[in-house]
């Protein structure tokens, strides 16, 4: 069953997400001066979360198999997971920052520009407005 695939990979979006609106709440309490940006990414990656669980909703409810525009979101998902994978890549480096310095230095440095999220916002709308074509065309 295709649906249950889909259902997989919206969830994984869905979790990459959610983990970027953890990290901007985080970088927000802690960088006073770049909090307009963060909240113009968290208010972007908030609305593409909502139009996801929709989309999960419909992948995983009864009508799922016969949804022909559903089959174009995997790839649209896809992109969505490798472009959000980078966001939540930039806020949350890792592993490569285990001392202290490192992690001080993460916490007090917004690591984007207000050019970085405006194309990041771009990148999000566009992911928001394709599932919402393809959820438009399947309920219709």
């Amino acid at each position: 069953m295709a649906g249950i695939g889909e259902a997989a990979n919206v969830i994984a979006v869905i979790q990459i997400s959610g983990k970027i609106l953890s990290f901007c709440s985080e970088y927000y309490s802690k960088v006073k001066s770049v909090r307009k940006d963060i909240e113009r990414l968290q208010g972007e990656v908030k609305s593409l979360n909502n139009v996801l669980n929709k989309v999960r909703e419909l992948l995983e409810g009864p009508k799922a198999a016969r949804l022909p525009a559903s089959n174009t979101l995997v790839e649209r998902i896809k992109q969505c997971i490798s472009e959000l994978e980078g966001l939540r890549n930039k806020l949350d480096p890792g592993k490569g920052q285990k001392t202290m310095r490192g992690r001080l230095f993460r916490t007090l440095k917004w690591p984007f520009t207000s050019e970085d999220v405006d194309k990041s916002i771009i990148m999000l709308n566009r992911q928001k407005e394709a599932l919402h074509l393809a959820l438009s065309i399947d309920q219709t």
